[in-house]
């Protein structure tokens, strides 16, 4: 995703215009703006940039709520009011003193280079706040955090009273912690986030996202020095011309969604037949006929690949279309196909424009319903999958025993039969081929809050080694108890299982406990003791975790603990731990793609031609394929679980080495099964037998 940002990057655009840019861009595709937390997420109606409200930098506008942003590229945590931590503080103080509103929220967005105070400590001090009505009081906080909590309280006291001329109340101290959110973002160049709304705007847009992106930094530059706001007809009005155009036969501006208007204006009076000639004397035969009698009834019927033709004579299909131009394209796309057939043209000459019949606009009514209807528009409306491939078609599928539909299909999936109104022509899907049918917006919504594994694997510079899954997963754990583990630095934290902290009973909790504490004195006696990383979230070994290039923290002693609603608010790490990721998928077949009897895994698919290239020089080389995604954990343990009972092995991000041999990637590996092996060889060792040991 190399210079994503074009000259809007080295002409110094800050983080804040970034996050503007962000919204902008979810305003552009018609998605719901997740970005800042699941609990406001809403579809943007309106920005405002630099504006007379308190908290100025951006406010974002929805139909129930108003999200008042203060956008610090790096922030840390101050005991001083007028430092830059106090300063976003006054301004969250100030909104709620001047213009107190329910639903609002008081987003301070930073990127991933604000300390971890901010970005850990304080997010979770602020989320338990939403929890608990007694704020961050009843969380049993490490000393750290307790000293965040302190610092913020004591700041809000301060500019509170300097506003009002009086002390907070605990209710209203209470009210503007739970109404800040933090959220960490990674929006620059290459960054995730970047990477996965350019890899949105590729399916939607005909001009290169990076472009386009840049573009809109820029705008968001010019509207904060203007102090302007932007609402979504306005951002249509400037970005709506670069959206996916149909073809010219069809007149609307963008494939989807399809709109009730869109469908209203095209033609539906007609028929457009290209079919295998019943007659000697030729071997195709292309028509027009109309479709509706003066009652409105239809006049021909299709079914099973055929046409009656006046519920008389029976053709064979080959293509039918909504316009002379969509059979015309059909025709020079498959040319070979003709140049040795005699192919008999019958235009029929019509003294009115069928398409203009009140049978032909009561129809375009109803088409324009049932296109209306649609959940998902990008949905084929044959086998259900995304659609995202150039040239695919749109159609109204008008046959016996089928139901009435219009609405995107795969171009594999149309069928002779499908009346086309136009097809998709989209230059990103022409360049990147691979990627057809890929599922866009369901990436980019997982990818918020997603892939924690390989974002802390990332981090550590680790390029290739084992990841160990555990089949056996539970989180279906509703338990009132859980684990706090006391760290060297003075800070708690809480055992969890893929970033969530682990539920459990009571005895399962204390049992918990007594086995961590084993095993931490067993650690240290071995001079290696077991220890925590903050930034990641994860456990091990000193060494371990040392290698990895992580900042170890050694766990001093586990004991159970009530388990609370504020305590998973604020020490659970992600939504989903190991997904999205990408993988291949064999046109033919329809199953994930085996080489070598190994599965490939991407956490990012727009580096696909990367990895072909690598492969392709190792003599790896996949069968056709297009691209489908794992969206989520649940997803995930499926697809491992399926692999391994074949007998595959799963591995994300692999690059080999000329011989065969795996130089990077993260091989995916049975925990049970590690355990299972270890037993064997100590078993083995000991000279018993398995089940004695």
């Amino acid at each position: 995703m190399g210079n994503s940002g074009g000259a809007a990057t080295h002409s110094g655009v800050d983080f804040q215009q970034r996050v503007a840019a962000l919204a902008i861009a979810h305003m552009l595709c018609g998605l719901e703006f997740g970005s800042f937390g699941p609990t406001i997420a809403t579809k943007i109606t309106e920005l405002r940039f630099e504006t007379a409200d308190e908290i100025d930098d951006l406010v974002v506008i929805g139909p129930d709520t108003r999200l008042f942003v203060q956008a610090k590229n790096t922030l840390s945590v101050s005991p001083d009011p007028t430092s830059e931590f106090g300063s976003a503080l006054a301004q969250f103080v100030a909104q709620y003193v001047s213009d107190n509103r329910p639903g609002d929220a008081y987003v301070l967005a930073t990127s991933l280079g604000a300390s971890g105070r901010i970005r850990k400590q304080l997010r979770k001090v602020t989320n338990a706040a939403r929890l608990n009505t007694a704020g961050g009081q009843g969380l049993p906080l490490s000393e750290q955090e307790r000293d965040v909590l302190t610092k913020t309280e004591d700041i809000i006291r301060f500019h509170y009273r300097d506003r009002t001329q009086k002390d907070i109340s605990a209710f209203d101290l209470q009210r503007i912690m739970a109404r800040i959110h933090i959220s960490a973002l990674d929006l620059g160049e290459g960054g995730s986030q970047e990477s996965a709304i350019l890899l949105v705007l590729s399916s939607k847009v005909s001009a290169p996202a990076n472009q386009l992106w840049s573009m809109m930094i820029t705008l968001a530059i010019t509207l904060a020095r203007e102090r302007h706001s932007l609402d979504t007809d306005a951002v249509q009005d400037r970005f709506g011309k670069y959206l996916n155009p149909l073809s010219p036969a069809l007149p609307t501006r963008s494939p989807g969604p399809i709109t009730a208007e869109l469908v209203a204006d095209l033609p539906f009076g007609w028929d457009v037949i290209l079919a295998k000639s019943p007659y000697d004397e030729c071997d195709f035969i292309i028509t027009d006929v109309e479709r509706f009698d003066e009652a409105g009834a239809k006049r021909h019927t299709f079914s099973s690949g055929q046409v009656k033709i006046g519920g008389i004579e029976q053709w064979d299909v080959v293509g039918r279309w909504a316009t002379w131009a969509g059979c015309e394209r059909h025709m020079e796309a498959h040319a070979d196909d003709y140049k040795d057939k005699k192919v008999v043209m019958l235009a029929a000459n019509l003294l009115n424009d069928p398409n203009q019949s009140s049978a032909a606009l009561t129809h375009a009514a109803h088409c324009a319903s049932l296109a209306a209807a649609h959940e998902d528009p990008y949905a084929c409306r044959h086998c259900g999958e995304p659609v995202s491939e150039d040239g695919a078609p749109l159609v109204e599928v008008d046959e016996e025993g089928k139901a009435e539909d219009l609405g995107l299909v795969h171009q594999a999936c149309c069928t002779p039969t499908d009346r086309v109104l136009g097809v998709v022509d989209a230059a990103f899907f022409r360049d990147h081929h691979r990627l057809r049918n890929f599922d866009y917006a369901g990436w980019l919504s997982s990818l918020q809050g997603g892939q924690w594994l390989f974002g802390g694997l990332s981090e550590s510079q680790v390029k290739g080694g084992l990841i160990t899954w555990r089949s056996e997963y539970d989180d279906f754990s509703r338990g009132s108890w859980c684990v706090r583990m006391a760290l060297e630095n003075g800070q708690n934290t809480y055992v969890s299982a893929r970033g969530q902290v682990k539920r459990m009973s009571a005895e399962r909790a204390a049992q918990a406990a007594q086995e961590m504490n084993n095993m931490l004195a067993k650690q240290q006696t071995e001079g290696d003791p077991f220890c925590y990383t903050a930034s990641r979230a994860e456990w091990g070994p000193y060494s371990l975790l040392l290698g990895q290039g992580h900042d170890p923290i050694a766990c001093m002693s586990a004991e159970a603990a009530p388990y609370t609603r504020a305590i998973e608010e604020a020490f659970s790490e992600c939504e989903q731990y190991y997904a999205p990721l990408a993988y291949l998928v064999d046109a033919k077949t329809g199953d994930p793609v085996v080489v070598e009897g190994v599965i490939s895994l991407l956490t990012d698919p727009l580096t696909l031609d990367s990895f072909l290239k690598n492969w392709e020089r190792a003599g790896l080389e996949p069968p056709e394929f297009t691209v489908s995604a794992l969206l989520t954990d649940a997803e995930f343990d499926r697809f491992v679980r399926l692999a391994m009972t074949r007998g595959q092995g799963v591995v994300v991000d692999p690059k080999w080495a000329l011989n065969g041999s795996l130089v990077s990637g993260f091989q995916v590996t049975s925990f049970e099964q590690m355990v299972y092996a270890a037993e064997q060889e100590r078993a083995a060792a000991e000279g018993t037998h398995p089940q004695e040991a």
